[in-house]
């Protein structure tokens, strides 16, 4: 799928998204759009990475960003290097790299 670079800056992410994690169930998140940064905080989290933390973060002119991941229970939490796809305004992935993807979808 083609990513929407040229017109990034144009793009409002801020709001709540849902995105199904696979080997959980879906989550929503919340964006926070601050220039051309992005940071995505879970509404809805898990055993490994509860809600009110970060889940991931991204630069949105290099589209590189850093995804958190912990063991269960929340240990050993860190971020590893990661890339945001911008599909359209209404859809988006975060891959985790080397730990899967997750498309997610604005919550109207």
């Amino acid at each position: 799928m083609e990513e929407v670079s040229d017109s990034t800056p144009q793009l409002n992410l801020n709001g709540e998204w849902i995105g199904f994690y696979p080997g959980h169930f879906d989550e929503v998140i919340h964006i926070t759009q601050m220039g051309d940064a992005v940071e995505a905080v879970k509404i809805t989290g898990d055993d490994y990475v509860p809600a009110g933390t970060v889940t991931w973060r991204a630069d949105l002119k290099t589209l590189i960003g850093e995804g958190q991941i912990a063991e269960h229970g929340f240990r050993n939490p860190r971020f590893i290097p990661g890339k945001l796809t911008l599909l359209n305004s209404e859809r988006i992935i975060f891959c985790w790299e080397n730990a899967g993807e997750v498309e997610f979808r604005r919550d109207d």
